[in-house]
């Protein structure tokens, strides 16, 4: 499985409010649609969106793990940085979820598909950020967007020192330029 089974819907209005810029930008909401995405934000709806986060997290520290076991000494030393970063991570999410009445998962989501650890770690991060991004508008909590906001900007860093490992280019052209500009112009 790629760890992409669907894509990620970013509205204006998440992009908004997940970047924290929403407080007190009542104006700039109102052209970013309609208020019916903000009904959506419910409290009993954290402990799923979090859990989602969290099963990313526990398959991140899985992937850092596997990473950590097959590398050179001095690439450990990222990997050992990331683990820890993610048991912090993983400990607040539970926290958050508990807080919520909810039960935090112990499963790590599925493992992405990959051909050696530094690659499986690097589409692990993807596929965290991914699901990351799905979550964040949809949490009722600003404590809790900025939590998973600061997830998304941790793991973005190590995915940007693994694509750099791996020999790729640290930001896809996607990224910069959109999908049409990622593409090759044969003409």
């Amino acid at each position: 499985m790629s760890g992409r089974a669907h894509a990620t819907r970013i509205t204006r209005r998440r992009m908004v409010v997940a970047t924290g810029a929403a407080v007190g930008a009542p104006l700039a909401l109102a052209a970013c649609g309609t208020p019916d995405e903000l009904e959506e934000r419910s409290e009993a709806n954290d402990p799923d969106l979090l859990n989602s986060v969290l099963a990313q997290q526990l398959a991140v520290e899985e992937a850092a793990s596997a990473f950590n076991k097959s590398v050179e000494p001095t690439a450990r030393v990222a990997a050992k940085s990331l683990a820890a970063t993610r048991k912090e991570s993983i400990s607040q999410l539970e926290s958050f979820i508990t807080e919520r009445d909810g039960e935090p998962t112990d499963e790590p989501a599925e493992a992405v598909e990959a051909e050696s650890p530094p690659e499986a770690l690097a589409r692990q991060l993807e596929a965290s950020i991914e699901a990351s991004l799905e979550a964040i508008g949809d949490l009722s909590s600003a404590s809790y967007r900025q939590a998973v906001h600061r997830y998304i900007t941790e793991d973005a860093a190590a995915l940007a020192a693994m694509r750099s490992a791996l020999g790729e280019e640290v930001v896809p052209d996607a990224f910069v330029f959109g999908p049409a500009g990622s593409q090759e112009d044969d003409g």
